[in-house]
């Protein structure tokens, strides 16, 4: 009697794994100066059970540095979702982080666009940098040079019809600012990052993750 032998087909369904979100930025999205469970990622994963987050968050980066790791560091993963928070940096004034806003803009453009590329499913949310306390001298920017750096992400986040979470706006509106910031007057204390995270969920849950 013959024998047929047929081939075995595995078949891998997008949809039953858990959705995978990479969090690209910079020390705001590290965790700058709080326990690893203040920050952001550990805040998030404490909340979506079933969601894998992936920090990319390297201290001091601005979008020069983040453009030349993207690859590595966000593509290669295959995310459903990306969030960018970039700026506080661009914007300071020393220590070389500063970008022009004209590169600022370009950098950041170049990055959604490779995304929209290579995975035109992923949803990607724009945030915007907190302000900062500006009687402090360490962070090497003011409120008035972010001010643009944050007018910036709104505008490409309608140009390329992002997801957006204006976390400056959302910080601004709070009485003793000093209280969510370190004491350098620029990186997230743990109520800060629990702002952010109040912040960020607000736009997860529209894409219902």
């Amino acid at each position: 009697m013959q024998t047929y032998h047929f081939p075995v087909f595995m078949i891998i369904l997008k949809g039953f794994d858990n959705m995978k979100v990479v969090l690209f930025g910079d020390s705001l999205t590290f965790g700058y100066g709080v326990w690893p469970k203040d920050n952001i990622e550990h805040l998030l994963k404490n909340c979506y059970k079933d969601t894998e987050f992936i920090n990319s968050g390297v201290n001091g980066d601005t979008t020069r540095e983040a453009a030349e790791r993207f690859e590595n560091d966000v593509l290669k993963f295959n995310p459903d979702i990306v969030t960018f928070l970039f700026g506080s940096n661009d914007s300071a004034m020393g220590e070389g982080a500063y970008r022009t806003l004209y590169e600022y803009r370009l950098n950041l453009q170049a990055m959604v666009e490779e995304i929209r590329l290579k995975n035109k499913d992923c949803k990607i949310i724009m945030i915007t940098p907190p302000p900062v306390d500006d009687t402090v001298f360490m962070p090497w920017t003011y409120n008035d040079r972010l001010a643009p750096y944050c007018s910036t992400v709104r505008e490409i986040s309608y140009e390329y019809n992002t997801y957006l979470a204006d976390f400056n706006k959302h910080l601004s509106g709070i009485e003793d600012l000093t209280l969510y910031l370190q004491e350098d007057g620029c990186h997230l204390s743990e109520k800060g990052y629990v702002e952010f995270f109040n912040c960020l969920k607000g736009v997860l849950d529209t894409i219902n993750i």
